[in-house]
């Protein structure tokens, strides 16, 4: 592959019907701590949290294994934690992540950083539908980007700063008029983007059976599903349940997706996204690290192009039909791949 037919191809994406699936690894680009740093926070903080037997118990378990190095997903798949020490673990990853976010939005209004996101929504001509954005994450990261870029958010809450979850009216928060299509008065839509947040986010929370979407709270008592065990149980209820549905909804109506970050280990998303995949559709994926599970997608499925890193200095372009490798040239980074291919 010539790297003019790369470019041709990489922005053929960017176009409407594309949802987009951003997982960790963008935000850690950006200065949020990924799994190796919460594991570490973890180490560190949760022995003076907890008291109770029990919970010592349980989490001598889990230090043990972190402590050889193993992930903190694999970790906590195998080590089940009691209710308190979930909890622990839960407002702890909530501040870590919080307080990194807190860093970033401040170089962003101080004029000394742009978000990736950001630069990703300008390849975009937002209309009709607009965008649709997936992500884990539980950083507003994505939230921020849209409206710096003047892009309104619906994450299926109506309100500013005690948002009521309301998946069923939120779209209309957006309206801007009316138009005529086919001697019709149609509603017509300001540009926005959709995300779904199957993880939750930090700044949701429930108060009295209620839930809402408050930004400037405190990061204790977010809705958040942490890595584990739980994390699968969790998710069918609300309002996780409700994004995992409509994301997968998306998933299922989408012509193709660009998948940036994102380490394919979530079976509430990839049920659905690796199932069309196999029935022909079209993937991007950029990421610096590309692990066994996609790349065995993309070898299986000739509609799949993945961007990564590889084992030097440029990036490793891998597609069922071949693998090539352009030194000198980072496209595996998103800002660095905008800034080439556009």
């Amino acid at each position: 592959m010539e790297l003019n037919e790369l470019k041709e191809t990489i922005q053929e994406f960017f176009q409407e019907n594309t949802v987009t699936i951003v997982g960790s690894g963008l935000s850690a680009g950006e200065g949020i701590p990924g799994m190796g740093d919460l594991a570490k926070c973890l180490i560190e903080e949760i022995p003076s949290l907890i008291h109770d037997q029990s919970d010592i118990d349980a989490w001598s378990g889990i230090s043990t294994e972190l402590a050889t190095g193993k992930g903190l997903e694999a970790v906590l798949l195998n080590n089940a934690p009691t209710d308190r020490l979930e909890v622990a673990i839960r407002d702890l990853t909530a501040r870590s992540v919080g307080d990194a976010e807190k860093k970033i939005i401040k170089e962003v209004m101080r004029g000394k950083k742009v978000l990736c996101f950001s630069e990703y929504l300008e390849r975009f001509n937002l209309r009709n539908d607009g965008l649709t954005v997936i992500t884990p994450n539980y950083d507003r990261l994505i939230e921020y980007a849209c409206e710096f870029n003047k892009v309104r958010v619906d994450t299926l809450f109506i309100g500013n700063f005690f948002a009521h979850f309301n998946p069923n009216q939120s779209k209309y928060m957006f309206c801007k008029g009316t138009t005529r299509r086919n001697n019709k008065q149609i509603l017509a839509y300001s540009p926005r983007v959709t995300l779904y947040k199957p993880h939750g986010s930090l700044g949701w929370h429930m108060i009295d059976g209620e839930l809402y979407s408050i930004p400037n709270s405190d990061y204790e008592d977010s809705l958040i599903i942490t890595p584990g065990l739980n994390k699968y149980h969790k998710g069918y209820s609300s309002p996780f349940d409700v994004h995992r549905s409509k994301a997968n909804d998306a998933i299922d109506a989408a012509e193709r997706y660009i998948i940036i970050g994102y380490g394919f280990n979530d079976d509430h998303l990839e049920t659905h996204l690796v199932r069309q995949l196999q029935r022909g559709k079209s993937a991007l994926i950029i990421s610096r690290s590309l692990y066994d599970k996609p790349r065995d997608l993309v070898k299986q499925n000739k509609n799949i192009i993945a961007l990564c890193r590889g084992n030097k200095d440029g990036t490793e372009v891998l597609t069922s039909a071949e693998q090539c490798f352009f030194d000198n040239i980072n496209l595996w980074g998103l800002h660095e791949m905008l800034k080439e291919v556009f």
